[in-house]
């Protein structure tokens, strides 16, 4: 693992809570085991679907039910994604203006991903394959079509952020989910070997180390590399 920091604009304060997010087919559960790295903390990890009729969630509406979510945590506010949660939670950042903004292989904005017009949403579910079920360490459900447009024709969040940021992704993971999204924000950067996206929320040293870089501190020493 590497650490590349950026000059940061202000000093970070330690979260009181930190809010994460989830990616597309995935929920909540993917974050088991991440409050042990977070002593101290309130930790809570939302369910986008909770409320909503999936064939009409909208990437607004996930970014609202973080929102209002956030409202009943105290604050400072770590908000931590993870692909089209990263995505979500860069939308929310925007109004809620949270201490530290962490992406963790986020879906592209459209400053970095592109605009595609060709790609009209529509209310609708989509669901898994069974190979990608079988694949997947984790339990998969079905996943608003809506929402799944609406990323991938392109979703706008401009520069800057009103907020801290640090971009987690893998070597091998491509310019657009890593490296090009924390040059447009000028977020630090966190660097790990892996084979998929998942495996970066379920590796224990990813939280550890958003942990000690929020101002945390664990019972392990950060690795900064390997």
């Amino acid at each position: 693992m590497q650490a590349q920091p950026s000059s940061p604009s202000r000093p970070i304060k330690a979260p009181e809570a930190a809010l994460l997010v989830h990616g597309s087919c995935t929920g909540p559960w993917i974050f088991e085991g991440w409050t042990q790295w977070f002593p101290g903390v309130t930790v809570g990890a939302i369910d986008l679907q909770a409320g909503l009729r999936l064939e009409r969630a909208s990437m607004e509406l996930y970014s609202n039910a973080v929102i209002a979510e956030a409202g009943r945590l105290p604050w400072p506010l770590l908000l931590c994604g993870y692909g089209m949660g990263g995505l979500v939670a860069l939308i929310a950042a925007r109004t809620l203006r949270p201490e530290l903004l962490v992406l963790i292989e986020p879906f592209p904005p459209r400053e970095t991903g592109g605009f595609h017009p060709e790609i009209a949403p529509a209310p609708g579910v989509f669901e898994p394959d069974q190979a990608e079920r079988a694949a997947s360490p984790v339990r998969l459900r079905p996943e608003s079509a809506l929402a799944k447009a609406e990323r991938e024709r392109g979703i706008s969040v401009p520069t800057p952020l009103p907020c801290r940021s640090l971009v987690v992704f893998r070597d091998d993971a491509g310019e657009a989910r890593g490296a090009a999204v924390a040059k447009l924000y000028g977020s630090d950067e966190l660097r790990f070997a892996g084979s998929s996206g998942i495996d970066l929320v379920l590796d224990e040293r990813v939280p550890r180390s958003i942990a000690r870089y929020s101002g945390l501190h664990t019972d392990e020493p950060e690795r900064l590399e390997r």
